[in-house]
Order: structure tokens, then sequence, then C-alpha cells
């Protein structure tokens, strides 16, 4: 008997048209709370220790790779601009295993046509850099690049931060000269882990039920003819 109740009333509740979008719904938001709460204990946890603080790395203290110092003078480069020398320039920071690594962000101009940038990571010694394990950045409106790390361990990294056509150059000048890891304004808060709450569109809204239409597939259950109202 108590299966047979068990049985109407889910048969009841999936009856609804809206039934399974809507726990669908709640699904992910208790999933995207859940996360949400993780991350930021995470983070807690790791302010704490001191290993998730703001740093910032000196351009100097970047090993580069198909970059070298413009020279100052006439017809040259601007003092501490680096230059393009070939078509994959590098900057890389060899150890930050002692570190959590949430964002990387740095305001730089170019002189010439920068094309792709991204950032590389490592999630152990020794590990290749592979296109699987990269991010690209989002500038914000005051031109800085932030690159937004996955929750992991990160060993190493690798920015790559233009990309010139064949056989030209680009200059970089980085304001301040230097390049900061897990900057204040740019690390994620609890809301802003994946967003997996679906979007529910505004301009339709399900009407309560207006009448039975009949038998549906389950004994004696009845089901419910909604309408949807579309506002103008």
């Amino acid at each position: 008997m108590k299966e047979m109740t068990w049985k109407s009333r889910l048969n009841r509740l999936f009856a609804h048209r809206f039934a399974l979008p809507v726990l669908c719904w709640c699904a992910a938001l208790v999933f995207w709370l859940v996360q949400g709460a993780v991350a930021f204990a995470g983070d807690s946890s790791a302010k704490a220790k001191g290993t998730l603080t703001e740093t910032s790395i000196p351009i100097e203290s970047w090993q580069l790779a198909e970059l070298t110092w413009g020279e100052p003078g006439e017809n040259s480069a601007p003092h501490g601009q680096l230059i393009t020398t070939g078509g994959d320039p590098q900057m890389i920071l060899e150890d930050v295993s002692g570190r959590v690594v949430r964002t990387v962000s740095y305001n730089v101009e170019f002189d010439g046509d920068s094309r792709e940038m991204c950032l590389y990571y490592t999630t152990k010694t020794g590990e290749p850099y592979s296109q699987d394990r990269r991010v690209f950045p989002k500038v914000l409106a005051d031109g800085t690049y932030v690159y937004t790390l996955p929750r992991t361990q990160i060993v190493a990294l690798r920015l790559d931060p233009c990309s010139p056509d064949e056989n030209k150059t680009v200059g970089l000048t980085f304001t301040p000269q230097s390049i900061t890891l897990n900057a204040a304004s740019t690390l994620p808060g609890g809301a802003d882990y994946p967003h997996l709450v679906p979007a529910v569109r505004p301009d339709r809204v399900p009407r309560p039920c207006r009448r039975r239409i009949g038998l549906a597939v389950g004994r004696g259950q009845t089901a419910c003819q909604k309408e949807t109202i579309t506002r103008q």
C-alpha cells in the first residue's frame, strides 16, 4: 500500500509539464551552492595558511624566450619595452608549487598586432605544456588582462603574451613592469564559480493548472493542462 502511494505521488508530480525542468533547475542550484561553499572554504583555508596571497612578480624574474629588452635611444625601442625576436614569444615562471594561484593579471601596451595570447600551466613537476592546460584572458574595462586558472595545483606557468605575424615584431610595455598573481580585485568570489543555474526566460512563466483532462498513465491519476503566458 505504501509503495502504491509513493508511486502515485511520483506519477502525479511528473504529470505536470514543468516538473522535470523545475527539478533540474533545483538540482543545479543545490550543486552550484555546494560548489561555491567548497570553493569559499578552500580559499579561506589557503589565505589562513598564507599560500593564497597577492604577489607581484617582476618581469625580470620570468624566463624570456624569443623576447629581448629594447635598447633606448633614437629610432629604437622605448625604455623598458620587450621586443619579440620570433613567432612564439614566451614568459616562463618555473616553480609556483609553494603557493595557490587563482589568477594572473597585468597591464600591457602593444606596439604592433598582438594576435592570440594565452597562459599555459602544469600540474606536475616536469610535465610538458599542453593545449589541454591553458586559459585565455578576459580584458577588463581598465585594460587589465586577467587569466583565471582552474582550482587545481599549479606547478609552473608559461605566458604567451602575443603571437606575431611571420617576419614581424611586436613591442610590449608592461605598466608596471610586473605580473601579479592573485590580485585582490581579480579573485573570484563564491558566486563567480561556474554558473550552473539554468537561465529562465522572463517572458514565459507557467500558469497554474486550470482543469483536469482525464486519466494519465498511472492508476486513478489525473493530469493538468498548463498554459504559458507570453508577456507582451
